[in-house]
């Protein structure tokens, strides 16, 4: 296995989310493969997970990145000019990837001389394989990735909330209040709020004027 080369980049702009989350396709065979292998859990850089499966892959490794899916804006400008969010894949585990070897001894050295490798997860320095039932377990859950709720397309970035949770309303008639959720309807939730000296459980807020107290 050679070092892989560093790729150049554009030094004018950093990656957009599109970009970073390229590559994320699960393997179409591996709920087959997975009791076959021999799996070790990998640590990478940080936002790399995705590019260090990409390498892995090439050398013939198989792979496996546990994901979850979010929205999310696509860019900086997209948020900006209040675009829809897109549906993104992103690491279960971040900073962390399986890989799968067949039965031998693991090339460690040229393994770890791939710049988009951290180490490996061991005990007192010896890489530990996992137990391939639990291995085997963790992909059947996760191969088709982790949903988010469908709501959260409307609702802030990183201030997502579910139902029976307290928000913070932060625009329209009745913002800097908190109050309960009560359901949530396509982009509304509707709310318990205190009203003229009673609870009122009727009135619906827009999801992007919440966000989780």
């Amino acid at each position: 296995m050679k070092k892989a080369e560093t790729a150049s980049t554009s030094q004018d702009r950093s990656p957009s989310l599109r970009e970073r989350m390229s590559d994320t396709q699960v393997d179409h065979d591996i709920l087959d493969i997975a009791a076959r292998l021999h799996w070790y859990a990998l640590t990478v850089p940080a936002q790399k997970e995705f590019v260090a499966q990409k390498i892995l892959r090439r050398y013939g490794l198989r792979t496996f990145v546990p994901l979850r899916r979010e929205y999310r804006h696509a860019s900086a400008k997209a948020k900006r000019t209040r675009q829809p969010k897109q549906e993104f894949c992103f690491p279960l585990a971040p900073r962390y990837l399986f890989a799968g070897f067949t039965p031998g001894r693991p090339l460690w050295f040229d393994l770890f001389s791939l710049p988009c490798i951290s180490g490996v997860v061991g005990i007192d320095g010896r890489p530990m394989p996992i137990v391939r039932k639990d291995m085997t377990r963790l992909v059947r859950k996760t191969a088709t990735g982790i949903n988010a709720p469908e709501a959260q397309k409307f609702m802030r970035t990183h201030h997502e909330f579910s139902v029976g949770d307290v928000v913070r309303v932060m625009d329209g008639p009745f913002e800097g209040l908190s109050v309960p959720v009560v359901e949530i309807t396509g982009g509304l939730a509707r709310l318990c709020l205190s009203l003229f000296g009673g609870a009122v459980d009727g009135v619906e807020v827009r999801l992007d004027w919440l966000e989780a107290a």
